[in-house]
């Protein structure tokens, strides 16, 4: 009809793109693929990092478990032939009652106990250490991923329209 306006049923959008670029959702859906893609390969290597860490872990903490099981042991058994033992001859070669010298001799076999389990527990607290790289490297990912992420403001010369 004369007089009206027909509709524009493109919705301000460009038929084509300028300079034979790609349109801007492809470009936006191949940003994301890219940053997906990224994404992926930082997770891979962060859960390859972790398994490397959990193996490095496990052998530091074999040697301690195996102190605290030697103190346990100890400290179960308290090595009664040996502690027997000492016992007697502090009984007959110091002239101790044999009261005294079993104490004597029992004191002994707890404080070796106590030295096995201090070392075995001081070495075990520092096993924990060994994520320091995991952690490290998974703020600085998620670091990177928080940047990715972020798109920089369109400025004001550039309008919606001008893209």
């Amino acid at each position: 009809m004369v007089g009206e306006t027909t509709m524009n049923q493109r919705n301000g959008s460009p038929t084509a793109p300028p300079n034979g670029s790609t349109s801007p959702p492809n470009e936006v859906a191949q940003d994301v693929g890219d940053l997906t893609r990224d994404v992926m390969s930082l997770a891979e290597l962060q859960f390859e990092l972790f398994g490397n860490d959990c193996r490095e872990g496990l052998k530091g903490l074999l040697p301690p478990c195996a102190l605290l099981l030697l103190a346990g042991l100890v400290a179960a058994g308290t090595v009664p032939v040996v502690l027997i033992c000492i016992a007697e001859l502090l009984a007959q070669a110091a002239g101790l009652s044999r009261a005294a010298a079993f104490s004597i001799a029992a004191l002994g076999g707890f404080i070796a106990v106590a030295a096995l389990g201090v070392v075995g527990w001081y070495r075990i607290r520092g096993v924990g250490r060994v994520f320091q790289r995991s952690r490290e490297e998974l703020t600085r990912n998620m670091t990177w991923i928080k940047n990715a992420l972020k798109r920089p403001a369109p400025s004001e010369a550039e309008s919606p329209r001008d893209r």
